[in-house]
């Protein structure tokens, strides 16, 4: 049965996905959301939470609750940033402690089986054009004066 609203269809998609890294990541304790945090933490360095929530896709609030156990866990320390990186003088920063390192590095076989998992379900054909088309969803998105974000 075909599904006229987008929303419903991609959040079709992404639960099963979800499952999927959740499955492989419940080894290290993490849930998918979890670790793309640390991972774009790690990536990108001291960011601020603002930036880094934008850059992800989410909203403040979203961003709070999913860095709080992370923070509590020690695996994300808070840092001061010069304002210019933080957009805002109510932001903070943050960067992966060693700790946070450890768990990010230590969780990356288990996010590539599940990542694998995902290709082979979905072969090279289909997740090259999803991610091509999810990409410039997100570009019209962004450059749209009519969204909401």
């Amino acid at each position: 049965m075909k599904n006229e609203c987008s929303c419903t269809t991609l959040r079709q998609l992404t639960r099963k996905m979800t499952n999927i890294y959740d499955h492989y990541l419940a080894a290290d304790e993490l849930t998918i959301s979890q670790y793309s945090l640390l991972a774009r933490i790690g990536k990108y360095g001291p960011i601020g939470v603002i930036p880094l929530a934008h850059n992800m896709g989410m909203d403040r609030s979203t961003m709070s609750r999913t860095l709080k156990p992370l923070i509590s866990a020690g695996w994300i320390d808070t840092v001061d940033l010069p304002l210019e990186m933080l957009t805002d003088k109510r932001s903070f920063g943050v960067r992966l402690s060693a700790e946070g390192e450890r768990k990010w590095r230590q969780s990356k076989p288990n996010w590539r089986k599940a990542q694998d998992v995902i290709n082979k379900i979905l072969g090279d054909q289909t997740h090259h054009a999803l991610m091509n088309l999810v990409d410039d969803a997100n570009v019209k998105f962004e450059q749209s004066e009519n969204a909401i974000l």
